[in-house]
């Protein structure tokens, strides 16, 4: 089956999550993505497979599809390699500090004089102008300096990279736009994403307390909407519930037994119910506490209201819905682990559906492949290039 991707070759230069994630989707989608890693120990995150098999896994799920080879990019020799490489590709996708690609002569400048049609695209944490743009960051540094940690009371580090993972999505988004754009126009690009403008742009809590003075006069750890939270059940388990429209409330409030704060004045919109959502959120969990987590859903859902189970962490493998939707891939095998679960396409395309087919490849693996084939070095000058350290 086709897949919409086909045809388009990245050379993925970056390294744990944030780029690698990003490249994943341009690869379920039928890219061909290619790994160019150091000699030796390969990318950041094998460094934590090669002292914890048990964290395979983990770089399947940001790297399958994908292919591997190896190229020391701090040496001139490697350097030239690299522009072979370019001269065949669409896209170069890198996370490193801004002006490391320009110290080894292989910034986009250089590069786009080799291809013109190449889509360059970098993510670090500050972007690529400004004066924070020689700083390194990792996710946590993204969610800090843009007030997201604040806005989310995170005191210690985030139990989710959520800034890598954003990154991943949108330089996916861009990479496409771009090829999009070079569809009409035949130029390629540079593509500049700072993780802290991305996370700073999803900072609503931090913009609304600028002008909205509800926001301004509350704690960081309030809450502002009303009936918009997770309620303690009978069981010890939580309930996620949500009544933001007039008949979600008027319905959620006969359901819990209390038909006469549909008429009381504090209540009267969604407005008005923000400055009451503690009393709000007493009345719900006052009910939800009557009954389990199974009857609560049960009963919203039949008068639907928008609510959910809390999942456990060891619960989310085995969710029918996601089963349905084809989420859990276990057809892989890992050393010393019984059952690994990697999550499936997230985009379900009618014509072209993604799929994942490989594993997160070896280091250097398709070195023979992509040297030999694509730019037709011969066994004895792969033979060479291993012996002095190159690839």
């Amino acid at each position: 089956m086709p897949k919409i991707l086909e045809g388009v070759r990245v050379l993925d230069l970056s390294q744990f999550i944030s780029g690698p994630w990003g490249s994943k989707f341009l690869a379920d989608q039928g890219a061909e993505v290619i790994k160019v890693e150091p000699p030796g120990m390969g990318e950041a995150l094998r460094m934590f497979v090669f002292f914890d098999k048990q964290i395979g896994p983990l770089f399947t799920i940001i790297n399958r599809n994908k292919k591997s080879i190896t190229l020391n990019l701090r040496v001139s020799e490697g350097q030239e390699i690299l522009k072979e490489l370019v001269k065949h590709s669409d896209v170069l996708l890198e996370n490193f500090t801004p002006g490391t690609m320009e110290k080894w002569g292989i910034g986009y400048e250089i590069l786009r004089k080799i291809n013109p049609r190449l889509i360059y695209a970098a993510i670090s944490g500050f972007g690529q102008t400004g004066p924070l743009r020689n700083r390194t960051a990792f996710d946590i540094i993204a969610q800090a300096t843009s007030g997201v940690a604040h806005a989310m009371n995170i005191e210690g580090p985030p139990r989710i990279p959520i800034a890598d993972y954003s990154a991943g999505h949108l330089i996916a988004l861009g990479i496409v736009e771009a090829l999009y754009w070079r569809e009409k126009s035949g130029k390629g690009q540079f593509i500049d994403l700072s993780m802290q403008d991305m996370m700073y742009s999803i900072n609503i809590r931090g913009q609304v307390r600028e002008f909205m003075d509800r926001a301004k006069d509350r704690e960081l750890t309030s809450r502002i909407l009303p009936t918009y939270n997770q309620y303690p059940t009978k069981d010890g388990q939580r309930v996620a519930i949500v009544s933001l429209t007039e008949k979600q409330f008027k319905r959620l409030m006969h359901i819990v037994g209390r038909p006469e704060l549909t008429k009381d004045r504090r209540f009267k919109n969604p407005v008005k119910r923000m400055d009451y959502v503690d009393i709000l959120d007493e009345v719900l969990k006052e009910w939800t506490l009557t009954k389990t987590r199974d009857e609560i859903i049960k009963i919203l859902e039949s008068e639907r209201i928008p609510c959910g189970p809390v999942i456990t962490i060891d619960e989310i493998h085995d969710q029918p819905q996601l089963e349905a939707r084809g989420m859990y891939i276990r057809k892989f095998e890992f050393e010393g682990i019984k059952r690994a679960t990697i999550p499936g396409p997230v985009l379900k395309f009618s014509e072209t559906p993604g799929s994942v087919e490989t594993k997160g490849p070896d280091l250097g693996e398709h070195n023979s492949e992509i040297y030999s084939e694509l730019l037709g070095y011969s066994s004895e000058k792969l033979q060479s290039l291993r012996k002095n350290g190159i690839i």
